[in-house]
């Protein structure tokens, strides 16, 4: 099914839950303009309403892990860097005196 023929808040879904965020944004950007567009022709139905807090939600959870995972990802970088760097590529110490 291509993809723009599926219901927009499974297109923001996809898009979230394969870390495409900058398409999940653009996504969002254009429920909202759909909303409003429907709010100004008549109230939206609460239930409506709900589904779209739910999927908000959701959305923020999933980028709240996935930063969580990349945190996690660069903590263990820093750390396997300490102990891959070989002592020649550590800078020259000073001696601040010779006996």
């Amino acid at each position: 099914m291509d993809d723009r023929k599926k219901p927009l808040e499974d297109r923001i879904r996809s898009a979230v839950a394969s870390s495409e965020f900058v398409k999940a944004n653009a996504l969002w950007v254009e429920m909202g303009d759909r909303l409003r567009c429907e709010m100004a022709v008549r109230p939206l139905p609460a239930a409506r309403l709900l589904q779209t807090r739910e999927l908000l939600a959701w959305c923020r959870t999933m980028a709240l892990v996935n930063r969580a995972r990349c945190q996690q990802r660069l903590n263990q970088l820093a750390i396997s860097g300490r102990y891959t760097a070989s002592p020649a590529a550590a800078p020259p110490q000073r001696l601040l005196a010779r006996f």
